[in-house]
């Protein structure tokens, strides 16, 4: 069973604990620390409701994951969303990843060798994000066609991940410098195994183009292949049905490169923005480009056809 239990409420002192299943009372406006538990593994996660929440009306979810070494809470105070939901109505959850003593995501599709602790098998994100939002949905009104997942560096892995796993739960995605990966053995699989996404689902993918981490081109190693930039876009326009041809946009100005490209299944798009200035970081207007504007602005133009 997997068990969420508020630990931390900014507004109330009694402590609540929870079912993934369970109906429980509507929280209140604010932030919480909640924890889950998925097999033997317990996690925390940060979540936001805004001020005019009162539990009857139905809440965009935006799920923020952080990059590795970092927190949610860290993810929280640098994205500035929760003062951008607090404005549009919107609930936000900031989960913390882990990864024996690293705060990092199990992102990469495919398995290592028993005796190669490069990821822990045996820590299934998908599962925790998976029960995040249902419990979200089940007992904190989130919108099952608005609920949003988006991440930086280790955690922009994962948002890819999430993207293609849970494409019936996710509206769409947002990648900040970050690709789809997976875990060789002896050489195999190869990278056309990384399967595609299990719905329609609209993806935005922001990197820097001094991107030093996570290369443009994408990498392999012995153990690890990624996609190119380009290849991650082409597997989300081809699983959609958008059009071969994306539409550009220059904006010299700022130093922004956007590619949309659109027509997709129940309305998908996929989008690819470069931003000239930036390197691995989180974009800041300073660069050309406040990526959580970026983000924000692409999500609430995309929820899930309604079903």
């Amino acid at each position: 069973m997997t068990q969420w239990i508020v630990t931390r409420c900014a507004l109330a002192s009694a402590l609540c604990s929870l079912t993934a299943n369970a109906e429980a009372p509507a929280l209140g406006p604010g932030d919480r620390e909640i924890t889950v538990r998925v097999g033997t593994q317990t996690r925390t996660c940060l979540i936001h409701l805004p001020p005019a929440h009162g539990g009857a009306k139905l809440l965009p979810l935006l799920i923020t994951l952080h990059a590795s070494g970092q927190t949610g809470e860290a993810m929280a105070k640098m994205t500035g969303f929760n003062a951008m939901a607090d404005k549009h109505g919107w609930m936000t959850a900031f989960p913390d990843g882990m990864i024996g003593k690293k705060r990092a995501w199990s992102s990469l599709f495919g398995k290592g060798p028993a005796n190669q602790i490069v990821l822990a098998d045996d820590v299934d994100h998908v599962a925790l994000i998976r029960s995040l939002i249902d419990t979200l949905r089940n007992s904190h009104h989130a919108d099952p066609n608005r609920v949003f997942v988006c991440g930086h560096s280790s955690g922009a892995f994962m948002a890819y991940r999430v993207a293609i796993d849970l494409a019936d739960r996710v509206a769409a995605a947002g990648v900040v410098n970050g690709s789809l990966g997976i875990r060789l053995l002896d050489g195999k699989p190869s990278i056309s195994d990384i399967p595609m996404p299990v719905a329609p689902v609209s993806v935005i993918h922001i990197c820097g183009a001094k991107d030093n981490l996570v290369k443009f081109d994408g990498v392999q190693t012995p153990r690890v292949v990624t996609k190119s930039v380009p290849d991650c876009i082409q597997h989300f326009v081809k699983a959609n049905g958008c059009a071969a041809t994306g539409k550009e946009t220059k904006d010299a100005e700022h130093g922004v490169d956007r590619t949309l490209y659109s027509g997709g299944k129940a309305g998908t798009e996929v989008e690819l923005v470069i931003v000239e200035n930036c390197d691995h970081n989180w974009p800041f207007p300073p660069t050309g480009l406040s990526a959580s504007q970026e983000l924000w602005d692409f999500f609430t133009k995309h929820p899930k056809a309604a079903r």
